[in-house]
């Protein structure tokens, strides 16, 4: 079932709950340039938790940095990749076992070896939307 396109209900329903939602942002940049640090501002300014990832980032706006997915306490609602699809894999493998259930790749952060074995780990796999769009409907 969708809720937005391919944007699967549940994860609308998670992003209802702005305050509450917890989104990891692979690839999360201190680069006011780059899509890794825009997508965080974005969010963090429609009220979301958000989580930054980023193997030599300490901080990002603001934020502690984890180095990697594996540092992150807790579960994690959405798991928001702006990294190239080279990296999305390597994190996706890492993520196996991992409490989160729903991944969300930017345009340009998948191809179909990633799209593939999201759908091979997780219930809730996202792509061909952009998370700054889809949470501006509500």
């Amino acid at each position: 079932m969708t809720g937005l396109g391919n944007v699967p209900s549940e994860v609308m329903e998670r992003l209802r709950k702005r305050e509450s939602c917890r989104i990891g942002v692979v690839g999360a940049s201190n680069n006011p340039r780059k899509f890794g640090n825009i997508i965080v501002r974005n969010l963090l300014g429609k009220g979301f938790s958000v989580v930054p990832i980023h193997p030599v980032e300490k901080q990002v706006e603001g934020l502690t940095c984890y180095a990697s997915i594996l540092d992150v306490p807790g579960k994690l609602d959405i798991v928001d990749f702006v990294v190239p699809p080279a990296a999305a894999l390597g994190v996706l493998e890492q993520m196996s076992g991992l409490p989160h259930d729903a991944v969300w790749f930017q345009d340009g952060s998948f191809d179909d070896a990633v799209l593939t074995r999201a759908a091979e780990l997780f219930p809730l796999v996202v792509s061909h939307a952009c998370i700054m769009v889809v949470t501006n409907f509500f």
